[in-house]
Protein backbone atom coordinates (compact mmCIF):
# COMPACT_ATOMS: atom_id res chain seq x y z
CA UNK A 1 0.00 0.00 0.00
CA UNK A 2 1.17 3.58 -0.37
CA UNK A 3 2.61 4.94 2.78
CA UNK A 4 1.70 8.53 2.15
CA UNK A 5 -1.40 9.58 3.88
CA UNK A 6 -3.70 11.33 1.22
CA UNK A 7 -4.66 14.77 1.05
CA UNK A 8 -7.99 14.66 -1.26
CA UNK A 9 -10.69 14.16 1.24
CA UNK A 10 -11.93 18.15 1.02
CA UNK A 11 -15.46 18.39 0.44
CA UNK A 12 -17.13 19.75 -2.81
CA UNK A 13 -17.56 22.90 -0.64
CA UNK A 14 -14.21 23.07 0.66
CA UNK A 15 -12.77 22.85 -2.61
CA UNK A 16 -15.12 25.96 -3.53
CA UNK A 17 -13.69 27.83 -0.58
CA UNK A 18 -10.20 26.87 -1.63
CA UNK A 19 -10.38 28.41 -5.01
CA UNK A 20 -12.24 30.99 -4.79
CA UNK A 21 -9.16 32.12 -1.65
CA UNK A 22 -6.54 31.34 -4.29
CA UNK A 23 -7.65 33.39 -6.77
CA UNK A 24 -8.69 36.33 -4.77
CA UNK A 25 -4.87 35.88 -2.91
CA UNK A 26 -3.97 37.36 -7.10
CA UNK A 27 -7.12 40.21 -6.74
CA UNK A 28 -8.97 37.18 -9.30
CA UNK A 29 -12.81 36.47 -9.53
CA UNK A 30 -13.85 33.58 -11.53
CA UNK A 31 -15.99 35.91 -14.02
CA UNK A 32 -12.33 37.85 -14.80
CA UNK A 33 -10.57 34.41 -15.10
CA UNK A 34 -13.66 32.87 -17.18
CA UNK A 35 -13.35 36.31 -19.37
CA UNK A 36 -9.21 35.73 -19.84
CA UNK A 37 -9.64 32.10 -20.47
CA UNK A 38 -11.62 33.05 -23.32
CA UNK A 39 -9.51 35.94 -24.53
CA UNK A 40 -6.54 33.08 -24.64
CA UNK A 41 -7.91 29.98 -25.56
CA UNK A 42 -11.84 31.04 -27.13
CA UNK A 43 -15.10 29.66 -25.88
CA UNK A 44 -15.18 26.22 -27.50
CA UNK A 45 -11.51 25.73 -26.59
CA UNK A 46 -11.27 22.64 -23.58
CA UNK A 47 -9.01 25.28 -21.86
CA UNK A 48 -12.42 27.66 -21.26
CA UNK A 49 -13.21 27.50 -17.49
CA UNK A 50 -17.02 28.29 -17.74
CA UNK A 51 -18.20 30.90 -15.31
CA UNK A 52 -20.44 27.94 -13.17
CA UNK A 53 -17.27 26.56 -11.98
CA UNK A 54 -18.42 26.73 -8.62
CA UNK A 55 -21.36 25.08 -9.10
CA UNK A 56 -19.99 22.71 -11.24
CA UNK A 57 -17.68 21.59 -8.30
CA UNK A 58 -20.31 22.25 -5.49
CA UNK A 59 -22.99 19.56 -7.20
CA UNK A 60 -20.64 16.30 -6.84
CA UNK A 61 -17.57 14.52 -7.81
CA UNK A 62 -16.69 17.14 -10.44
CA UNK A 63 -13.15 17.96 -11.40
CA UNK A 64 -11.67 20.41 -13.52
CA UNK A 65 -9.96 18.66 -16.74
CA UNK A 66 -5.89 18.96 -16.91
CA UNK A 67 -6.78 21.60 -19.65
CA UNK A 68 -8.90 23.82 -17.09
CA UNK A 69 -6.41 23.35 -14.40
CA UNK A 70 -3.51 24.70 -17.00
CA UNK A 71 -5.32 27.40 -17.86
CA UNK A 72 -6.03 28.21 -14.31
CA UNK A 73 -1.96 27.97 -13.71
CA UNK A 74 -1.28 29.86 -16.45
CA UNK A 75 -4.10 33.09 -15.38
CA UNK A 76 -3.36 32.97 -11.82
CA UNK A 77 0.73 31.85 -11.99
CA UNK A 78 0.54 29.41 -9.49
CA UNK A 79 2.04 25.67 -10.69
CA UNK A 80 -0.20 22.99 -12.32
CA UNK A 81 1.02 20.36 -9.82
CA UNK A 82 -0.19 22.98 -6.84
CA UNK A 83 -3.75 23.29 -8.62
CA UNK A 84 -3.97 19.63 -9.31
CA UNK A 85 -2.95 19.45 -5.28
CA UNK A 86 -6.13 21.69 -4.72
CA UNK A 87 -8.74 19.07 -6.27
CA UNK A 88 -6.84 16.37 -4.84
CA UNK A 89 -4.40 14.95 -7.38
CA UNK A 90 -1.00 13.98 -6.50
CA UNK A 91 1.67 13.94 -9.29
CA UNK A 92 4.18 12.03 -6.97
CA UNK A 93 1.17 9.26 -7.20
CA UNK A 94 2.32 7.90 -10.78
CA UNK A 95 6.01 7.53 -9.40
CA UNK A 96 4.98 5.90 -6.57
CA UNK A 97 2.92 3.31 -8.96
CA UNK A 98 5.32 2.83 -11.32
CA UNK A 99 7.20 1.60 -8.58
CA UNK A 100 4.58 -0.75 -6.57
CA UNK A 101 3.12 -1.82 -9.62
CA UNK A 102 4.44 -5.59 -11.02
CA UNK A 103 6.28 -4.70 -14.56
CA UNK A 104 7.36 -7.26 -17.02
CA UNK A 105 9.86 -4.91 -18.76
CA UNK A 106 11.90 -2.49 -17.58
CA UNK A 107 10.53 1.35 -17.43
CA UNK A 108 11.79 4.60 -16.60
CA UNK A 109 10.66 6.20 -13.69
CA UNK A 110 8.77 9.45 -13.93
CA UNK A 111 11.28 11.17 -11.02
CA UNK A 112 11.00 14.39 -12.25
CA UNK A 113 7.48 14.87 -10.21
CA UNK A 114 8.80 14.92 -7.00
CA UNK A 115 7.70 18.42 -5.25
CA UNK A 116 10.35 20.17 -4.13
CA UNK A 117 7.53 22.50 -1.81
CA UNK A 118 7.13 20.06 -0.17
CA UNK A 119 7.86 19.29 3.94
CA UNK A 120 9.51 16.22 4.88
CA UNK A 121 11.04 14.85 8.00
CA UNK A 122 14.69 15.13 7.90
CA UNK A 123 17.87 13.77 9.82
CA UNK A 124 20.44 14.88 11.58
CA UNK A 125 23.47 13.24 13.29
CA UNK A 126 24.03 11.82 16.38
CA UNK A 127 26.96 12.47 18.58
CA UNK A 128 29.19 9.08 18.32
CA UNK A 129 32.42 10.25 19.93
CA UNK A 130 34.14 6.85 17.82
CA UNK A 131 34.69 5.84 14.48
CA UNK A 132 31.86 4.82 12.66
CA UNK A 133 31.79 0.77 12.90
CA UNK A 134 31.60 -1.11 9.62
CA UNK A 135 27.91 -2.14 10.19
CA UNK A 136 25.64 0.08 12.48
CA UNK A 137 22.06 0.49 13.08
CA UNK A 138 21.13 3.54 11.44
CA UNK A 139 19.29 4.92 14.33
CA UNK A 140 23.26 4.13 16.45
CA UNK A 141 24.17 7.60 13.54
CA UNK A 142 20.88 9.57 13.19
CA UNK A 143 17.99 10.38 14.16
CA UNK A 144 14.98 12.54 13.02
CA UNK A 145 14.80 16.74 13.10
CA UNK A 146 12.37 19.08 12.21
CA UNK A 147 10.55 19.11 8.96
CA UNK A 148 12.19 20.70 6.16
CA UNK A 149 11.46 21.87 2.55
CA UNK A 150 13.19 19.15 -0.43
CA UNK A 151 14.31 22.23 -1.93
CA UNK A 152 16.30 23.00 1.33
CA UNK A 153 17.79 19.18 1.63
CA UNK A 154 18.42 18.37 -1.97
CA UNK A 155 18.62 20.09 -5.23
CA UNK A 156 16.59 17.71 -6.81
CA UNK A 157 18.87 17.03 -9.51
CA UNK A 158 17.69 15.58 -12.42
CA UNK A 159 20.84 14.67 -13.83
CA UNK A 160 20.22 11.47 -12.89
CA UNK A 161 17.75 8.66 -14.66
CA UNK A 162 16.07 5.95 -12.66
CA UNK A 163 14.55 2.71 -14.15
CA UNK A 164 12.85 -0.15 -12.40
CA UNK A 165 14.71 -3.42 -13.99
CA UNK A 166 11.36 -5.83 -15.21
CA UNK A 167 10.41 -10.00 -14.69
CA UNK A 168 11.43 -9.79 -18.18
CA UNK A 169 14.78 -8.55 -18.29
CA UNK A 170 17.33 -10.97 -17.04
CA UNK A 171 20.34 -9.56 -19.59
CA UNK A 172 22.09 -8.34 -16.41
CA UNK A 173 20.84 -11.34 -14.10
CA UNK A 174 22.22 -11.65 -11.14
CA UNK A 175 23.70 -8.13 -11.01
CA UNK A 176 20.44 -7.08 -11.27
CA UNK A 177 17.07 -8.54 -10.56
CA UNK A 178 13.68 -8.00 -11.16
CA UNK A 179 12.03 -5.16 -9.05
CA UNK A 180 15.55 -3.54 -8.28
CA UNK A 181 15.55 0.16 -8.80
CA UNK A 182 18.63 1.46 -10.59
CA UNK A 183 20.23 4.70 -11.06
CA UNK A 184 21.67 5.12 -14.35
CA UNK A 185 24.08 8.36 -15.39
CA UNK A 186 24.04 9.37 -18.36
CA UNK A 187 27.27 11.04 -18.97
CA UNK A 188 29.41 7.61 -18.88
CA UNK A 189 27.99 6.96 -22.38
CA UNK A 190 28.80 9.97 -24.12
CA UNK A 191 31.89 8.10 -26.57
CA UNK A 192 30.85 4.60 -26.30
CA UNK A 193 29.00 4.64 -30.59
CA UNK A 194 31.81 5.93 -31.34
CA UNK A 195 34.16 2.60 -30.25
CA UNK A 196 35.68 0.14 -32.74
CA UNK A 197 35.21 -3.60 -31.88
CA UNK A 198 36.14 -2.66 -28.40
CA UNK A 199 34.64 -6.01 -26.80
CA UNK A 200 32.16 -6.34 -24.34
CA UNK A 201 31.56 -3.64 -21.61
CA UNK A 202 32.40 -3.66 -17.78
CA UNK A 203 29.58 -1.69 -17.08
CA UNK A 204 25.98 -2.22 -17.31
CA UNK A 205 23.83 0.16 -19.48
CA UNK A 206 20.51 1.48 -19.51
CA UNK A 207 19.61 0.39 -23.08
CA UNK A 208 16.03 1.48 -25.60
CA UNK A 209 15.13 0.03 -28.54
CA UNK A 210 12.33 -0.72 -30.48
CA UNK A 211 10.72 -3.40 -27.99
CA UNK A 212 11.44 -1.34 -24.55
CA UNK A 213 14.12 -0.64 -22.33
CA UNK A 214 16.61 -3.41 -20.93
CA UNK A 215 19.71 -3.42 -18.31
CA UNK A 216 22.78 -5.03 -19.76
CA UNK A 217 26.58 -4.87 -20.88
CA UNK A 218 27.34 -4.23 -24.63
CA UNK A 219 29.45 -5.19 -27.12
CA UNK A 220 30.87 -2.54 -29.52
CA UNK A 221 31.35 -3.25 -32.96
CA UNK A 222 32.47 -0.62 -35.69
CA UNK A 223 30.25 1.98 -37.36
CA UNK A 224 28.20 2.98 -33.99
CA UNK A 225 27.01 -1.01 -33.94
CA UNK A 226 26.00 -2.18 -30.28
CA UNK A 227 24.82 -6.32 -29.49
CA UNK A 228 22.90 -6.79 -25.87
CA UNK A 229 25.00 -9.17 -24.04
CA UNK A 230 23.87 -11.53 -21.84
CA UNK A 231 26.21 -14.33 -19.66
CA UNK A 232 23.86 -17.41 -21.05
CA UNK A 233 22.92 -15.90 -24.87
CA UNK A 234 19.29 -16.68 -23.86
CA UNK A 235 18.43 -13.46 -26.03
CA UNK A 236 18.54 -13.10 -29.64
CA UNK A 237 21.58 -11.56 -30.59
CA UNK A 238 20.44 -8.80 -33.08
CA UNK A 239 22.66 -5.70 -33.96
CA UNK A 240 21.47 -2.56 -33.09
CA UNK A 241 22.66 0.52 -34.69
CA UNK A 242 22.61 4.05 -32.67
CA UNK A 243 20.80 6.04 -32.49
CA UNK A 244 18.81 4.89 -35.05
CA UNK A 245 17.78 2.24 -33.58
CA UNK A 246 19.05 1.92 -30.36
CA UNK A 247 19.56 4.55 -27.23
CA UNK A 248 22.33 4.75 -24.74
CA UNK A 249 20.68 6.28 -21.24
CA UNK A 250 23.91 6.11 -19.20
CA UNK A 251 25.64 3.36 -17.27
CA UNK A 252 24.21 2.20 -13.63
CA UNK A 253 26.14 3.23 -10.85
CA UNK A 254 23.58 2.49 -8.04
CA UNK A 255 20.86 -0.30 -7.08
CA UNK A 256 17.70 -0.76 -4.75
CA UNK A 257 17.47 -4.07 -4.61
CA UNK A 258 14.47 -6.48 -2.83
CA UNK A 259 16.00 -9.54 -1.22
CA UNK A 260 15.43 -11.89 -1.80
CA UNK A 261 15.09 -11.45 -5.71
CA UNK A 262 13.27 -13.77 -7.32
CA UNK A 263 14.46 -15.31 -10.88
CA UNK A 264 13.74 -13.02 -14.36
CA UNK A 265 12.20 -14.84 -17.19
CA UNK A 266 13.40 -14.53 -21.02
CA UNK A 267 10.26 -13.54 -23.50
CA UNK A 268 9.64 -15.78 -26.17
CA UNK A 269 9.78 -12.40 -28.76
CA UNK A 270 13.60 -11.48 -27.71
CA UNK A 271 14.60 -15.01 -27.34
CA UNK A 272 14.02 -15.20 -31.12
CA UNK A 273 16.24 -13.65 -33.63
CA UNK A 274 14.23 -10.10 -34.34
CA UNK A 275 14.77 -7.09 -36.64
CA UNK A 276 15.00 -3.86 -35.17
CA UNK A 277 13.09 -0.72 -36.09
CA UNK A 278 13.21 3.01 -36.00
CA UNK A 279 13.13 4.83 -33.04
CA UNK A 280 10.24 7.00 -32.97
CA UNK A 281 10.68 10.75 -33.72
CA UNK A 282 6.80 11.81 -33.96
CA UNK A 283 3.57 9.93 -32.57
CA UNK A 284 0.34 11.51 -31.27
CA UNK A 285 -1.34 10.62 -28.05
CA UNK A 286 -2.76 7.28 -29.33
CA UNK A 287 0.27 5.66 -31.10
CA UNK A 288 2.10 6.89 -27.63
CA UNK A 289 -0.36 4.60 -25.88
CA UNK A 290 -0.12 1.78 -28.26
CA UNK A 291 3.62 1.92 -28.10
CA UNK A 292 4.46 2.15 -24.91
CA UNK A 293 1.63 -0.52 -23.98
CA UNK A 294 3.02 -3.01 -26.34
CA UNK A 295 6.70 -2.28 -25.06
CA UNK A 296 5.43 -3.59 -21.51
CA UNK A 297 4.13 -7.17 -22.60
CA UNK A 298 0.50 -5.86 -22.22
CA UNK A 299 -3.05 -6.75 -23.65
CA UNK A 300 -5.67 -4.30 -23.20
CA UNK A 301 -7.25 -6.55 -20.86
CA UNK A 302 -4.05 -6.68 -18.39
CA UNK A 303 -3.86 -3.49 -18.63
CA UNK A 304 -7.35 -2.39 -17.51
CA UNK A 305 -6.38 -5.22 -14.54
CA UNK A 306 -3.92 -3.63 -14.07
CA UNK A 307 -5.74 -0.17 -13.54
CA UNK A 308 -7.63 -2.18 -10.92
CA UNK A 309 -4.77 -2.35 -8.67
CA UNK A 310 -4.24 1.59 -9.05
CA UNK A 311 -8.36 2.31 -7.92
CA UNK A 312 -7.56 -0.20 -4.97
CA UNK A 313 -4.08 1.69 -3.79
CA UNK A 314 -5.38 5.09 -4.09
CA UNK A 315 -8.69 3.88 -3.03
CA UNK A 316 -10.91 5.28 -5.78
CA UNK A 317 -12.92 3.42 -8.41
CA UNK A 318 -12.53 6.64 -11.01
CA UNK A 319 -8.91 5.59 -11.54
CA UNK A 320 -10.33 2.22 -13.12
CA UNK A 321 -10.39 2.07 -16.92
CA UNK A 322 -12.69 -0.29 -19.05
CA UNK A 323 -10.66 -2.19 -21.80
CA UNK A 324 -12.97 -0.14 -24.32
CA UNK A 325 -11.65 3.07 -23.00
CA UNK A 326 -8.04 2.21 -23.52
CA UNK A 327 -8.55 0.82 -26.83
CA UNK A 328 -10.73 4.48 -27.60
CA UNK A 329 -7.82 6.37 -27.04
CA UNK A 330 -5.00 4.28 -28.56
CA UNK A 331 -7.62 3.83 -32.14
CA UNK A 332 -9.20 7.20 -31.80
CA UNK A 333 -6.68 9.16 -29.89
CA UNK A 334 -8.89 10.96 -27.90
CA UNK A 335 -7.25 11.61 -24.68
CA UNK A 336 -9.57 11.24 -21.67
CA UNK A 337 -10.98 14.45 -20.04
CA UNK A 338 -11.14 12.75 -16.23
CA UNK A 339 -7.30 13.54 -14.87
CA UNK A 340 -8.00 9.83 -13.07
CA UNK A 341 -7.19 8.62 -16.55
CA UNK A 342 -4.33 10.51 -16.98
CA UNK A 343 -2.71 8.88 -13.68
CA UNK A 344 -3.65 5.64 -14.73
CA UNK A 345 -2.17 5.60 -18.05
CA UNK A 346 1.10 7.47 -16.88
CA UNK A 347 1.31 4.69 -14.08
CA UNK A 348 1.01 1.46 -15.76
CA UNK A 349 2.13 2.12 -19.19
CA UNK A 350 5.62 3.64 -17.46
CA UNK A 351 5.35 7.04 -19.95
CA UNK A 352 6.33 10.00 -18.60
CA UNK A 353 3.99 12.21 -17.32
CA UNK A 354 5.54 15.37 -19.47
CA UNK A 355 5.14 13.07 -22.56
CA UNK A 356 1.84 13.17 -22.31
CA UNK A 357 1.04 16.68 -21.82
CA UNK A 358 2.96 17.06 -24.98
CA UNK A 359 0.44 14.05 -27.06
CA UNK A 360 -2.68 16.81 -25.46
CA UNK A 361 -1.19 19.62 -27.03
CA UNK A 362 -0.38 21.24 -22.98
CA UNK A 363 2.93 23.24 -22.91
CA UNK A 364 3.93 22.58 -19.13
CA UNK A 365 6.42 25.37 -19.95
CA UNK A 366 4.18 27.96 -20.27
CA UNK A 367 1.82 27.37 -16.88
CA UNK A 368 2.45 29.35 -13.72
CA UNK A 369 5.82 28.49 -11.34
CA UNK A 370 4.94 30.33 -8.56
CA UNK A 371 4.64 28.09 -5.77
CA UNK A 372 1.06 28.34 -4.35
CA UNK A 373 0.83 29.09 -0.01
CA UNK A 374 1.56 25.92 2.11
CA UNK A 375 -1.98 27.26 3.51
CA UNK A 376 -4.01 26.21 0.49
CA UNK A 377 -2.27 22.74 0.34
CA UNK A 378 -1.69 20.90 3.29
CA UNK A 379 -3.79 20.19 6.21
CA UNK A 380 -1.44 21.59 9.16
CA UNK A 381 1.91 23.94 8.25
CA UNK A 382 4.53 22.51 10.09
CA UNK A 383 6.13 24.73 13.07
CA UNK A 384 8.06 27.98 13.20
CA UNK A 385 11.43 26.13 14.40
CA UNK A 386 11.64 24.07 11.91
CA UNK A 387 11.28 26.77 9.29
CA UNK A 388 14.28 28.11 10.47
CA UNK A 389 16.32 25.19 9.66
CA UNK A 390 14.66 25.75 6.48
CA UNK A 391 18.54 25.92 5.09
CA UNK A 392 21.20 23.98 3.53
CA UNK A 393 23.64 22.52 6.13
CA UNK A 394 27.11 21.55 6.02
CA UNK A 395 29.20 19.25 7.81
CA UNK A 396 31.70 16.51 8.19
CA UNK A 397 28.54 13.69 10.38
CA UNK A 398 27.51 10.76 8.63
CA UNK A 399 24.44 12.06 6.73
CA UNK A 400 27.44 14.00 4.67
CA UNK A 401 29.15 11.09 4.63
CA UNK A 402 26.47 8.85 3.28
CA UNK A 403 25.55 11.89 0.54
CA UNK A 404 29.09 11.45 -0.34
CA UNK A 405 28.99 8.23 -0.84
CA UNK A 406 25.68 8.20 -3.09
CA UNK A 407 25.87 11.11 -4.72
CA UNK A 408 22.64 11.82 -4.71
CA UNK A 409 19.41 11.46 -2.30
CA UNK A 410 16.18 9.78 -4.28
CA UNK A 411 13.96 11.36 -2.57
CA UNK A 412 11.36 10.12 -4.34
CA UNK A 413 11.58 6.59 -3.16
CA UNK A 414 10.74 8.45 0.51
CA UNK A 415 6.78 7.25 -0.07
CA UNK A 416 7.68 3.79 -1.71
CA UNK A 417 9.98 2.18 1.06
CA UNK A 418 6.99 -0.30 2.06
CA UNK A 419 7.36 -1.83 -1.71
CA UNK A 420 10.89 -3.11 -0.23
CA UNK A 421 9.99 -3.79 3.42
CA UNK A 422 7.03 -5.55 2.60
CA UNK A 423 5.01 -3.20 5.12
CA UNK A 424 3.85 -0.14 5.36
CA UNK A 425 5.73 0.14 8.43
CA UNK A 426 8.87 1.27 8.21
CA UNK A 427 11.28 3.36 10.82
CA UNK A 428 14.76 4.91 10.95
CA UNK A 429 15.34 1.30 13.57
CA UNK A 430 14.73 -0.91 10.31
CA UNK A 431 17.79 0.43 8.52
CA UNK A 432 22.25 -0.27 8.98
CA UNK A 433 24.66 1.41 7.22
CA UNK A 434 26.79 -1.59 5.70
CA UNK A 435 28.78 0.84 3.39
CA UNK A 436 32.53 0.04 5.98
CA UNK A 437 32.70 -3.61 5.78
CA UNK A 438 36.13 -4.10 3.87
CA UNK A 439 35.93 -8.26 3.81
CA UNK A 440 32.08 -9.10 3.65
CA UNK A 441 30.68 -12.33 3.44
CA UNK A 442 28.52 -11.93 0.98
CA UNK A 443 28.69 -10.79 -2.60
CA UNK A 444 25.68 -8.10 -2.08
CA UNK A 445 27.47 -6.43 0.51
CA UNK A 446 31.07 -5.78 -1.30
CA UNK A 447 29.86 -2.37 -2.85
CA UNK A 448 26.65 -1.98 -0.07
CA UNK A 449 25.57 0.76 1.70
CA UNK A 450 22.50 0.33 3.41
CA UNK A 451 20.41 -2.46 4.44
CA UNK A 452 16.62 -2.47 5.35
CA UNK A 453 16.08 -5.47 7.59
CA UNK A 454 12.88 -6.88 8.96
CA UNK A 455 13.37 -7.06 12.34
CA UNK A 456 10.32 -9.68 12.81
CA UNK A 457 12.15 -12.52 11.21
CA UNK A 458 14.36 -13.86 13.27
CA UNK A 459 14.49 -17.11 12.64
CA UNK A 460 17.25 -17.72 9.35
CA UNK A 461 17.13 -20.40 6.63
CA UNK A 462 19.89 -21.70 4.07
CA UNK A 463 18.80 -23.32 1.39
CA UNK A 464 22.03 -25.55 -0.11
CA UNK A 465 20.57 -26.52 -3.61
CA UNK A 466 20.08 -22.72 -3.92
CA UNK A 467 23.15 -20.53 -5.73
CA UNK A 468 24.01 -17.38 -3.42
CA UNK A 469 21.83 -14.77 -5.27
CA UNK A 470 18.39 -16.81 -3.87
CA UNK A 471 20.23 -17.28 0.13
CA UNK A 472 18.81 -14.83 2.56
CA UNK A 473 20.61 -12.50 4.56
CA UNK A 474 20.76 -11.42 7.79
CA UNK A 475 21.81 -9.13 10.49
CA UNK A 476 23.40 -10.42 13.22
CA UNK A 477 24.50 -9.12 16.36
CA UNK A 478 27.97 -10.60 18.63
CA UNK A 479 28.20 -10.70 22.13
CA UNK A 480 31.17 -8.18 21.89
CA UNK A 481 28.57 -5.59 20.12
CA UNK A 482 30.01 -6.11 16.57
CA UNK A 483 27.71 -6.48 13.74
CA UNK A 484 27.23 -9.44 11.10
CA UNK A 485 25.53 -9.47 7.46
CA UNK A 486 25.60 -12.89 6.29
CA UNK A 487 23.72 -15.80 5.02
CA UNK A 488 23.34 -18.35 8.25
CA UNK A 489 21.24 -20.66 9.37
CA UNK A 490 20.30 -22.80 12.71
CA UNK A 491 21.51 -26.45 13.48
CA UNK A 492 20.89 -27.89 16.53
CA UNK A 493 20.59 -24.78 18.59
CA UNK A 494 23.89 -23.14 16.45
CA UNK A 495 23.86 -20.32 14.88
CA UNK A 496 25.96 -21.11 11.41
CA UNK A 497 27.04 -18.56 9.16
CA UNK A 498 28.14 -19.55 5.94
CA UNK A 499 30.16 -17.43 3.97
CA UNK A 500 29.69 -16.61 0.12
CA UNK A 501 33.24 -14.13 -0.16
CA UNK A 502 35.61 -13.80 -2.57
CA UNK A 503 38.33 -14.56 -0.10
CA UNK A 504 38.17 -17.42 2.14
CA UNK A 505 36.35 -18.03 5.09
CA UNK A 506 35.29 -20.99 7.18
CA UNK A 507 32.10 -21.50 8.34
CA UNK A 508 31.38 -19.85 11.74
CA UNK A 509 29.25 -21.70 14.39
CA UNK A 510 27.96 -19.85 17.57
CA UNK A 511 25.57 -20.61 20.92
CA UNK A 512 22.66 -18.87 19.73
CA UNK A 513 21.08 -16.54 22.19
CA UNK A 514 24.52 -16.81 24.41
CA UNK A 515 27.19 -15.66 21.70
CA UNK A 516 24.62 -14.10 19.00
CA UNK A 517 21.37 -12.94 18.30
CA UNK A 518 19.31 -13.13 15.35
CA UNK A 519 18.64 -8.99 14.56
CA UNK A 520 16.51 -9.66 11.61
CA UNK A 521 16.02 -10.79 7.89
CA UNK A 522 17.54 -8.21 4.81
CA UNK A 523 14.91 -7.43 3.01
CA UNK A 524 16.74 -4.70 0.74
CA UNK A 525 19.72 -3.50 0.30
CA UNK A 526 21.23 -0.43 -1.80
CA UNK A 527 24.57 -1.25 -3.55
CA UNK A 528 27.35 0.58 -5.88
CA UNK A 529 28.30 -0.03 -9.44
CA UNK A 530 31.69 0.79 -10.50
Amino acid sequence: MLSRAREGSSTSAAVVGKVRSILASKRLTLYRVSQQSVALYGPSSPFFLPHHLYYDLRSGPFRPSIHQIFALSRISGYRVADWLRVFGFDLEDITRLQIELPSRRTIVLDTSLTDPNEWISWLRNRPLGEPIPSITPLARLLELGPRRRIASVSQLDRHFIYAKVGVEDAFAFPDLAPGSIVRVNPDVTADLPAGQNSGISDRLFLLEHSKGFCCCRIRILDGGVIVPFDNGLSYGQVELHCPQEARLWGAVDLEFRPLPGEEPKVPKDLARHWKPQLLPSHEDFGQLLKRTRTRMNLSIREAAAKSRIVAELLRDDRYETAPSSLSDYELRNLPPRDFHKIITLCSIYGVQFESVMKRMRIDIAEAGTEHMPDRYLFSAEPAVASKRRDVQTVGTGFVEKMLRESEGIPLFLRDSLGYFAGSARVSLDDFFWVGGDDDPLHPYLADGLLAMVNRRRKTPFHFAAKPWWQQPLYIVLMREGVYVACSCSVENGVLVIHPYSRHFHRSAEYRLHQDTEVVGQIVAIAQRFS
